[in-house]
């Protein structure tokens, strides 16, 4: 059963103003919209790359989480933390922390860029 479908859309430039103030803006965005298991990538991994590098991770972040929030609304209020986005495959794939009244449940992803815009849509699903 379908619980809820979520869609954010960003301008990605908003990130990239982030980024270009420096790493000290930087991190302290990332601390605040990553989970933890995104966080130790980043900064293992990503905060080292150049800019649009950093601009590509955080965006996709924000948007797809800024999704799934609004999916999973009003069955839950979700935090920053409670979302891992993963990119194993040629799809991001979404590791959320649910609470008790969506245990089990799915979220599937779709993500689209174009001209400087990101769309990000989330579709929650419970068995």
């Amino acid at each position: 059963m379908i619980v809820g479908v979520g869609i954010d859309i960003l301008c990605v430039s908003r990130i990239e103003a982030i980024v270009r103030r420096g790493s000290r803006f930087t991190g302290r965005f990332a601390r605040r919209i990553l989970s933890d298991r995104e966080i130790g990538y980043f900064g293992s991994t990503v905060a080292t790359q150049e800019e649009a590098i950093q601009v590509k991770y955080l965006a996709t972040r924000w948007c797809l989480k800024e999704a799934v929030y609004k999916a999973a609304y009003p069955h839950q209020t979700l935090r920053w933390s409670d979302v891992t986005v993963v990119k194993t495959g040629p799809k991001p794939i979404m590791d959320v922390r649910w609470g008790p009244g969506l245990a089990n449940s799915q979220a599937h992803v779709s993500l689209s860029h174009d001209g400087g815009m990101l769309a990000g849509v989330v579709v929650v699903e419970t068995s």
